[in-house]
């Protein structure tokens, strides 16, 4: 049972195999007796890994369930982050990453140094499931998607947007008005490859429309983009604000228009709710974002 866990979680019968402390050959014959008892392939090799049949996907619920009953009678299944060695696997949005890795892992220097991170991105909201029914990672950082019951969700901040320009831009003199700031050119942070975004919808409310000039996929290399030209870029606050601090050559302007706040939040499967070290985990990020 803790070699189809194993495998249902790595899809790779090496890795499987260091999960649980068995060889790959240990490993192989234990998804052979599998087969055997359960009358079903279990895992089919394909391009991406070992996938999981049907019958797999019924098993694995009850399984991982079992397993964690087992632990709670056998041993105490707390959790000692100062002793833990193995690694954790999370998506984030570039967001996500930017604003909370950095003190995540100056905690974890502190309160884990030996528990590793294994980083994922997230470059469109459907990703989001696929990851975690996958197994491929524990938990997922990024706006919140519409899931069934199998899909846990914890709400970690809400953020507000900025717009970033290079300094004596015309379009935020002290006159200028909102006409100015939709004849701008404009920069368009959009993961998902979109040509217009939230603030071309409220613009055409208003009757009015914008030229994209530059669309990108991330924002790492907006502030460099809008310091050199006369391209605006309307990003989350908080983006924006540590860009501006590292001097980069911008400056910070509250929108023109009236933008709503969005919520970043933390998402995991059902199967790790119980899982130690996830929980802690958890629980050290939702600490983080409070207070970013």
């Amino acid at each position: 049972m803790k070699a189809f866990d194993a495998l249902y979680a790595e899809r790779h019968v090496t890795r499987a195999g260091q999960r649980i402390g068995l060889s790959q050959s240990a490993m192989s014959g234990a998804l052979t007796r599998l087969r055997e008892v359960f009358s079903d392939e279990l895992f089919v090799r394909s391009p991406t890994g070992m996938q999981p049949t049907p019958r797999a996907d019924d098993l694995a619920g009850p399984i991982s369930s079992s397993l964690r009953l087992m632990r709670s009678v056998l041993q105490d299944d707390r959790f000692d982050p100062a002793a833990a060695d193995q690694i954790v696997s999370i998506a984030m949005t570039d967001y996500a990453a930017f604003v909370l890795l950095p003190p995540l892992l100056a905690r974890l220097a502190v309160e884990a140094p030996r528990l590793d991170l294994r980083v994922r991105g997230i470059f469109g909201k459907d990703e989001v499931v696929d990851l975690l029914d996958s197994g491929e990672v524990s938990l997922a950082l990024s706006v919140p998607v519409d899931t069934s019951a199998r899909i846990l969700t914890r709400a970690l901040l809400r953020e507000g947007f900025a717009c970033i320009a290079r300094p004596g831009h015309p379009a935020f003199a002290e006159h200028a008005d909102i006409e100015a700031f939709a004849e701008a050119p404009h920069l368009l942070v959009s993961p998902e490859g979109d040509r217009a975004g939230l603030v071309d919808r409220k613009l055409a409310a208003l009757g009015l429309a914008r030229r994209v000039v530059l669309s990108l996929p991330q924002f790492l290399v907006a502030p460099f983009v809008v310091a050199d030209t006369d391209l605006i870029a309307t990003l989350a606050s908080r983006v924006a604000g540590r860009f501006a601090a590292a001097n980069l050559g911008i400056v910070v302007h509250e929108p023109p228009i009236p933008l709503s706040d969005w919520p970043l939040a933390m998402m995991w499967h059902r199967r790790v709710d119980d899982h130690p070290a996830t929980a802690w985990l958890r629980d050290c990020i939702a600490g983080i974002a409070a207070s970013a």
